[in-house]
C-alpha cells in the first residue's frame, strides 16, 4: 500500500459510518474498473480473433506427425 493511500484510509477512519461506506464504494468501484480493463480486448485484438475464426488454419495429420517426429 502506498503512503498516500495509507494516509487517505487513516483520514477516512475519522469519517462518519455513512461517509466511510461512500469512500469504500468508491475504492471498490475503482478496483472493479481496473479488473474489467485488464480483461477487455482492444479493438485490434477483437478484429484478429474474428479474422482467425473466419479462416481457421489447422495442421494436417501429416504435418503433426512430422512435428512430433522432429521434436520428440
Amino acid at each position: 500500500m502506498t503512503r498516500l493511500l495509507d494516509k487517505a484510509i487513516e483520514q477516512a477512519r475519522r469519517l462518519s459510518d455513512a461517509r466511510q461506506d461512500e469512500a469504500a464504494e468508491i475504492l471498490l468501484s475503482l478496483a472493479a474498473q481496473e479488473a474489467e480493463d485488464a480483461l477487455r480486448l482492444s479493438t485490434g485484438q477483437i478484429e484478429e480473433v474474428k479474422r482467425r475464426q473466419a479462416a481457421p488454419a489447422y495442421a494436417t495429420d501429416a504435418e503433426m506427425s512430422a512435428f512430433f517426429t522432429r521434436f520428440a
